[in-house]
């Protein structure tokens, strides 16, 4: 609550001064009886209440003067998101448990799915790739959707193979259309381009061209490494053996895309690695908030102003009626 003419609320102060001088000026002649009385006259002075009736009408009036307000803030939040295309391999070396004895694919799925819970204005899309590329979700707010397609992702779904160009260009058809301020794509693999009708470094270039920016992830070790396999018996049971895999990367490649797109290389080579590279691109990608302050007034002088009626026409009205008797 706020008086918009405050400076109204001065003339309060000359109530009781203008209450005083009115006092001394009409104040009646003294009555000196030669005989003591020996019982008290009780008095009573009507005048006194129509004073107080008056004066808490001219208060309300005053009040209403100085047009008190009620403020109400309102907050406009003008939002610039993100479209972000996440580009996750399901290839079969997929499978290795060299992150904390865990496979590849399940610490990739954990870290995307809490990338997806840190952001809140951003359109997020996601595809997975090994041989072929494929559109699990395209670009959306919709993030329980983005968890469950994560959540649902398989290895040995699609063809066989790490077709790395035909990922990422999938990825760019997917924003090349964005009216987005910022247009980004994560590509996650633990292998080198073998199969697929695009190029990396070409699908590099069209990332370029349509204002992409790509961060590359390589995730998992190199060389020689168990790659394990699960066989089912006849009573049903699952048996996990392991068999020795060379895992080629191509990190010039990846090192490549992401430098002629303005993004950036990173290599993971376990679980708290990984993590601390979607943390650093979140703080990277940060979508861009303007909070916009407003102030709204609403008048509130109606009420004292119709209390200050009232009181000063109930005044009237005991003055001349009734009341008028008792004087």
């Amino acid at each position: 609550m706020q008086f918009n003419s405050w400076y109204y609320i001065l003339i309060l102060i000359l109530i009781p001064v203008l209450h005083r001088w009115w006092l001394k000026r009409n104040e009646p002649a003294k009555v000196i009886f030669p005989i003591p009385v020996t019982k008290k006259l009780k008095s009573t002075n009507p005048l006194k209440w129509l004073f107080i009736v008056k004066y808490i009408g001219f208060v309300f009036l005053i009040i209403a003067l100085a047009r008190p307000q009620a403020s109400y803030r309102q907050f406009e939040r003008k939002v610039s998101g993100l479209d972000i295309v996440m580009v996750l391999d399901v290839s079969a070396s997929m499978n290795i448990e060299d992150l904390a004895d865990r496979s590849r694919l399940e610490v990739a799925k954990d870290t995307v799915r809490d990338f997806i819970r840190g952001r809140e204005s951003d359109r997020i899309g996601l595809i997975s790739f090994s041989g072929e590329p494929f559109t699990l979700a395209p670009p959306t707010l919709d993030y329980g959707l983005l968890i469950k397609a994560i959540r649902d992702v398989r290895i040995g779904v699609l063809k066989d193979g790490t077709a790395i160009g035909d990922g990422l260009s999938l990825a760019v058809n997917r924003l090349k259309d964005s009216k987005s301020k910022s247009k980004v794509v994560i590509l996650l693999t633990d292998g080198d381009n073998n199969v697929g009708q695009i190029d990396p470094a070409t699908a590099g270039d069209l990332a370029q061209g349509y204002g992409v920016k790509v961060y590359t992830i390589a995730i998992g070790r190199e060389g020689r490494v168990k790659m394990p396999i699960k066989h089912r018996t006849a009573l049903g049971n699952v048996v996990t053996s392991y068999q020795w895999f060379n895992n080629a990367l191509n990190p010039e490649l990846l090192k490549h895309i992401a430098k002629i797109t303005d993004g950036k290389f990173y290599r993971a080579t376990d679980a708290k690695t990984l993590q601390k590279v979607f943390s650093e691109i979140n703080q990277l990608e940060k979508t861009e908030v303007q909070a916009v302050e407003k102030v709204r007034y609403q008048e509130k002088f109606e009420q004292p102003l119709k209390l200050g009626a009232f009181f000063l026409f109930l005044e009237k009205i005991l003055a001349t009626g009734w009341w008028r008797l008792l004087i």
